[in-house]
C-alpha cells in the first residue's frame, strides 16, 4: 500500500491528479475509506468541471479525456462502497 505523508493527503484532498496517477492508486493507498471518499469525490468535481469546461469550448491544456477519467472515478467509488 502507499502512505502518504500529512502534506501530501493534504494535496490530495485539494488536487488529487496532483498526488494520484488514476483513481485505483487512490483505492490501493494506506487511508481510511473516509479519506478514500473524500479524494475520489473531489477528483469527481475537478472533472465534472473539466467537461462543463470543454463543452463550453475551452478544451483541458494537456489533452485529458475528462469523460474517461470520470467514468474510471466513478467505478473506483463504486468498488470503494461495495468492497466487503
Amino acid at each position: 500500500m502507499n502512505t502518504l505523508t500529512p502534506k501530501d493527503l493534504d494535496q490530495a484532498k485539494l488536487d488529487p491528479a496532483s498526488v494520484f496517477t488514476a483513481p485505483n492508486d487512490v483505492l490501493r493507498a494506506d487511508l481510511s475509506d473516509a479519506e478514500k471518499t473524500a479524494i475520489l469525490e473531489r477528483w469527481e468535481e475537478d472533472a465534472e468541471a473539466l467537461i462543463r469546461a470543454t463543452e463550453e469550448g475551452m478544451p483541458a491544456a494537456d489533452n485529458r479525456n475528462a469523460a474517461e477519467m470520470l467514468g474510471a472515478i466513478q467505478k473506483a467509488l463504486h468498488a470503494l462502497k461495495t468492497e466487503p
